[in-house]
């Protein structure tokens, strides 16, 4: 995966386990499920608790997923009692180096603090 770091400041966590991008520990995103025949883009905001959604103000990542790979194989079956052979595009599986992730600088969250008596 190629990432890039859009500015300077605290970011969101990210890990990668497979085709699994996980932001901020607790938003998941399956890139395998997320790919399509066309380019898809992404876009994972924060809020001021630090809190990850697909809505808001403050840019917190962009994933840029490129479009979905074909290979041609060829199928044989038959079909009136003749074979026919027919070539097929498949779906390849996801291909995470060619995804790219933007990350943006968000607000730190304010950590709770005890109160004392």
């Amino acid at each position: 995966m190629n990432t890039i770091h859009m500015n300077e400041g605290h970011r969101i966590t990210t890990s990668l386990d497979e085709c699994i991008l996980t932001l901020g520990g607790s938003l998941t995103i399956d890139i395998d499920e997320e790919q399509r025949d066309v380019e898809r883009v992404i876009t994972v905001f924060a809020d001021a608790s630090g809190a990850l959604s697909f809505e808001g103000n403050t840019f917190a990542a962009v994933i840029i997923i490129p479009p979905r790979r074909y290979a041609e194989d060829e199928v044989t079956e038959i079909i009136d009692g003749e074979e026919v052979t027919q070539t097929v595009s498949v779906p390849q599986p996801c291909q995470v180096s060619a995804v790219t992730l933007q990350l943006w600088a968000v607000p730190e969250a304010n950590e709770p603090t005890e109160t004392e008596e």
